[in-house]
């Protein structure tokens, strides 16, 4: 059981600085590491690059110990090389680094680890084959991290919010091509907060499960998502000539995370993206 006073968020851009806030304002000992030197108020910055050992080692200095590590690395592009250096080389690097091990890790994952595609339901008990090289990357990282450390790999939806509003701008030019009368491709989402929040809950709790899957309360079919959007918007959307005739994608319970008490402040895309039209 962990009682975590002193954390570490590796890899901290927006949701790890988001985090960092989040568990400062809760009275924990917050210390974020990036390249970039970007912090938050009320916590520790340490500025170095997760995959350089010796830079991590003098950056960390004389740091003693920390209870628990929140990794949020994200890859620096699409490419195997860039998701091996976030997810499998940097939390090898930086247990090196560090002098004593944390009694907890909890990693950003993906839910992309599951490669169903015939729209079954998921649950974080589900059989995790990826279908993606850069996905079997990631659960490489997630099985090296754990044969090290206890951790909890937080495997999370398509992230949305401030500043994630692909979909939307696709939609506004017209770029997503629908049909309702077709099979649905499932889609799952969570947004920024509530990823935020799953994080900072898996941190904590006194005895987290080792997976969690982060989403909302709904899978929705991609083509409802963009109509809904598109209604928003005034726009109108191109029709797909051939719409698919079997389910695709997968849908994901969030059971784990509601277990531990969590709930998400947007339980469907529909409040996620309410918010973010009325602030764009």
């Amino acid at each position: 059981m962990v009682s975590p006073d002193r954390i570490l968020i590796a890899g901290a851009g927006d949701v790890g600085l988001m985090l960092g806030a989040v568990l400062s304002t809760a009275g924990l000992d917050v210390t974020t590491l990036n390249r970039s030197g970007r912090t938050v108020n009320d916590t520790t910055s340490i500025t170095a690059d997760l995959t350089d050992v010796n830079a991590l080692r003098v950056a960390l200095g004389a740091v003693e110990s920390f209870d628990v590590v929140v990794f949020t690395t994200a890859p620096d592009d699409r490419n195997e090389p860039a998701y091996s250096a976030a997810y499998v080389e940097a939390p090898r690097t930086l247990l090196t680094a560090l002098a004593h091990h944390p009694a907890r890790a909890v990693l950003t994952s993906t839910t992309g680890v599951y490669g169903d595609d015939d729209g079954r339901w998921i649950t974080a008990s589900s059989p995790a084959v990826p279908s993606r090289p850069t996905a079997t990357i990631v659960l490489e990282g997630e099985r090296a991290l754990a044969s090290q450390i206890p951790t909890v790999s937080v495997r999370a939806g398509g992230i949305y919010g401030p500043g994630r509003t692909s979909l939307i701008e696709r939609v506004r030019s017209g770029g997503v091509v629908t049909s309702l009368t077709g099979a649905p491709h499932w889609t799952n989402r969570i947004h920024r907060d509530d990823l935020v929040a799953a994080l900072a809950i898996a941190a904590v709790h006194p005895s987290p499960p080792a997976v969690a899957i982060a989403v909302d309360n709904e899978p929705a079919p991609m083509a409802m998502v963009a109509a809904w959007l598109a209604a928003k918007l005034d726009v109108t959307l191109p029709v797909d000539p051939s719409p698919d005739t079997h389910a695709t994608g997968k849908r994901c319970r969030n059971s784990e995370l509601k277990d531990m008490g969590w709930e998400p402040a947007y339980p469907t895309f529909r409040e996620g993206y309410r918010s973010l039209l009325a602030n764009i």
